[in-house]
C-alpha cells in the first residue's frame, strides 16, 4: 500500500510539475512577443527571431522538467531500495521472534515438569520419606520404656533425638517446597494476640523443660490481615529462643504500633548473633560459625517466605536490654 501511494504521488507531482512549467515557458513567449513584436514586424527576419527565442525558452524550461523527472526516478528507486531492505529486516525479525517464541514455549515446558518434579519430590518427603521415619520413632519410643541399661538407654535416646531432627528436617523441607511455588495466600482479618497466645499455650511443655518465662505484653486486640500459616513464623521465632537460649531465660513477646502493620517481636537473652551473619540466618541450609545461632536455617527460611507472602518485612536486632537477639516480624493492620 505504501509502494502504492508513493508512486501515484510522484507520479501526480511530475503531471503538475510539467504543466506548470509548461505555462511558465508559454508565459515568457508572450512576453517576448509583446516586448519585441513591434521591432519584429518591421523586420524581414522578425518571424525567424521570434520563433528562435520561443525554441530557446522552451527547450530550457523542459530541461528544467527532465532534471525534475530525474530527481523523481531517483528517489523512487532509493525509496524501493529502502523497503525492501525494510522488508527483509521485517522478515529477520520475525524470523527471530518466531524462535524465541518456540524457546519460550520449551522454557515453560520444562519450568512445568520442573514444577512437578518439585511436588513429586515434596510427596516422597512427606510420605515415601516420613512414615518410615515415624516407624523408627515408635519403635525408639517403645524401647526407651522397656530398656532399663543406662548404657542402652543412652543409645536409645540417641536415635530417638536424631530420629526426631530427621523428622523435623523433613517436614520443614516439605514446607519450604510447598511455599516457594505458591504465588499468594488468601488473608483474612485474624488476631494476632490470639494466634502468638495459642503458639505459646502449644508450646507449654517445651517451655517448662527450659524452665523459661515467657511474658507476652499484650492488651486489647491487634487486628490483621494474615494467613493461618502466620502461626508457624510465631512457633519458629519461640523455638529458636528456647533452643539457643539458657535455662531459666526471659523471653519477652511484644506487639508494637508501626503506623499501618504491627511488629511482632521475640526478645530471647540467648548469646546473640554476629552483625555479619544476621542476614544469612534466613538462608537455606546455612550454618554458622561458633557462637551464633547453628542449623540449617531451614526454619527461619520459611519464616522469612511466609512474611513474604503477607508483603511484609522480617528480621533481627540485638537485644537492648543486655545479651541476647530480638527477631521480629511486620503484618499489615486489617
Amino acid at each position: 500500500m505504501k509502494k502504492i501511494s508513493v508512486c501515484k504521488l510522484a507520479f501526480i507531482f511530475l503531471i503538475v510539475s510539467f504543466c506548470f512549467l509548461h505555462l511558465v515557458a508559454a508565459n515568457e513567449t508572450c512576453d517576448t512577443i509583446g516586448q519585441y513584436g513591434p521591432a519584429l514586424a518591421t523586420s524581414v527576419i522578425s518571424t525567424e527571431g521570434y520563433g528562435q527565442l520561443s525554441l530557446l525558452q522552451t527547450i530550457h524550461v523542459y530541461w528544467l522538467w527532465v532534471l525534475h523527472l530525474c530527481i523523481v526516478v531517483i528517489l523512487l528507486v532509493l525509496y524501493i531500495l529502502y523497503i525492501r531492505r525494510y522488508n527483509k529486516m521485517l522478515k529477520q525479525e520475525v524470523a527471530e521472534r518466531r524462535i524465541m517464541e518456540q524457546k519460550l514455549e520449551q522454557y515453560a515446558a520444562e519450568l512445568k515438569h520442573s514444577n512437578e518434579m518439585k511436588d513429586l519430590f515434596t510427596d516422597i518427603l512427606r510420605h515415601d520419606l516420613l512414615n518410615p521415619a515415624g516407624v523408627v520413632k515408635g519403635y525408639a519410643d517403645l524401647l526407651l520404656e522397656m530398656e532399663t541399661d543406662i548404657k542402652k538407654l543412652q543409645y536409645l535416646k540417641n536415635v530417638s533425638r536424631s530420629n526426631q531432627k530427621l523428622m523435623d528436617l523433613i517436614e520443614d523441607a516439605a514446607s519450604y517446597t510447598k511455599l516457594d511455588t505458591i504465588g499468594n495466600l488468601p488473608l483474612e482479618k485474624m488476631d494476632l494476640k490470639g494466634i502468638i497466645t495459642n503458639v505459646i499455650d502449644s508450646m507449654i511443655l517445651q517451655i517448662s523443660e527450659k524452665h523459661a518465662k515467657v511474658s507476652f505484653s499484650s492488651s486489647g486486640t491487634y487486628p490483621a490481615k494474615v494467613n493461618p500459616l502466620v502461626e508457624q513464623v510465631f512457633v519458629n521465632f519461640l523455638s529458636n529462643s528456647l533452643k539457643y537460649g539458657p535455662y531459666s531465660a526471659n523471653i519477652d513477646i511484644n506487639i508494637v504500633d508501626a503506623g499501618d502493620s504491627w511488629k511482632v517481636c521475640f526478645a530471647d537473652e540467648g548469646e546473640g548473633i554476629p552483625e555479619y551473619s544476621k542476614q544469612a540466618i534466613f538462608e537455606r541450609f546455612t550454618r554458622l560459625k561458633a557462637g551464633a545461632i547453628k542449623g540449617s536455617g531451614l526454619g527461619l527460611a520459611i519464616a522469612q517466605r511466609i512474611v513474604e507472602l503477607h508483603g511484609g518485612k522480617l528480621g533481627v536486632t540485638d537485644n537492648p536490654k543486655g545479651t541476647g537477639s530480638v527477631f521480629w516480624a511486620s503484618f499489615s493492620k486489617a
